[in-house]
């Protein structure tokens, strides 16, 4: 029997997660009932769901769990964010029917040529998994996608909800503080520009650096020593897994948002959610030169692109412009103001409570 409106399954993600913290506020909002099944604290949770703890592990643990909890779950309705537990649940109701909701957060197969691990043999199983869950993707009762542009693009009921910024989440707009601060939020990995940032700070001594985000495993050993060895560290505060209204309180007074990207092929697609984000609270922002990233910081003038190549050439071109503006203060507060005109219309993009409704109707079909 069904002891909830939707269970969330969610064993590749932390309970901290952006996006899944969005989709519970929303169906809490809904008056949804939540349990949902992921890694993290139970600290981390909204109040009204229930949680329950999945191990972090290997990817094979990650596989195993996707394909054991569809049977653990009480919910009408069945919601997950994981390729694997997509497979899983497309599997598993072939035995006995219950709807389901997948929410694609990524082009499943592009992501692989961003992962350092996925080389050889390790890359080709991905592939093949990534193919099975676009396939399964597409069977879902709803399927959420990220983009216009995100697999699959034939689906049952497909929907785009795009991760705008969630004001839920935001803090009220502040003034920018005395003292020069960069800010990034998110996955914390070479090709999110890790190195680029650290090295910008080092580069631009008058600065300071707030990172938010999970460090990648492949990245830890050398942020450890880079810590121990840069005369620059005692200027980054690495502020590891955040809820994300943690994360956004570090928006409050700081200079400029960073999202200094690589070039792969699924960034040269993407929308960076975190530009969005830094706009919504009036930051702004220094971006690598991608195609959606250049179109807005153009069109605004809320910030500036630099040139990806290397990690030097990127830091040295950021921090240019970051010493530019901590020593021509007039100048940075042309680009401020221009960055806080953008606040009212990066507030209002959001379209998550159709992940709620969506729910909801799957819900009062089983009742």
């Amino acid at each position: 029997m069904a002891k909830y409106d939707v269970s969330i399954i969610a064993a590749g993600r932390d309970a901290s997660n952006a996006r899944l913290q969005r989709v519970m506020a929303s169906c809490l909002a809904a008056n949804l009932t939540v349990e949902l099944f992921s890694s993290g604290n139970k600290s981390d949770v909204p109040e009204g769901v229930d949680f329950h703890t999945v191990s972090k592990g290997s990817r094979a643990l990650r596989v195993s769990n996707s394909f054991t909890l569809p049977w653990r779950a009480r919910g009408r309705v069945l919601f997950t964010p994981d390729p694997e537990a997509a497979i899983a649940i497309w599997l598993t109701n072939i035995l006995f029917r219950r709807p389901w909701v997948v929410d694609v957060r990524e082009d499943y197969r592009l992501l692989i040529e961003d992962r350092a691990w996925a080389r050889g043999p390790a890359k080709a199983i991905a592939i093949v998994i990534a193919k099975m869950a676009l396939l399964a993707s597409a069977q879902a009762d709803t399927t959420f996608v990220v983009d216009d542009w995100v697999r699959p693009a034939l689906a049952r009921n497909r929907m785009v909800v795009r991760n705008a910024p969630d004001i839920r989440f935001l803090p009220d707009l502040a003034p920018a503080e005395e003292n020069p601060r960069a800010l990034y939020v998110g996955d914390v990995r070479s090709s999110r520009g890790l190195w680029s940032m650290l090295r910008t700070i080092e580069m631009a001594p008058e600065w300071t650096l707030d990172i938010a985000g999970t460090i990648a495993s492949q990245d830890l050993s050398r942020v450890l020593e880079w810590k121990e060895n840069s005369e620059a560290s005692h200027r980054v505060k690495f502020h590891g897994t955040l809820r994300p209204q943690d994360s956004w309180k570090l928006a409050a007074g700081a200079w400029v948002g960073l999202s200094l990207l690589e070039s792969t092929p699924a960034f040269q697609r993407a929308w960076p959610t975190k530009i969005g984000e830094y706009l919504a609270c009036g930051i702004p922002v220094i971006t690598t030169d991608l195609p959606r990233p250049r179109e807005v910081i153009v069109a605004t003038k809320a910030g500036a692109t630099v040139d990806y190549d290397s990690n030097e050439l990127t830091a040295g071109q950021t921090a240019g412009i970051l010493n530019s503006w901590a020593e021509n203060r007039g100048e940075y507060a042309l680009v401020r103001a221009r960055a806080e005109k953008q606040v009212d219309t990066w507030r209002s993009a959001a379209s998550y409570d159709l992940i709620a409704t969506s729910i909801a109707k799957l819900c009062a079909s089983k009742r």
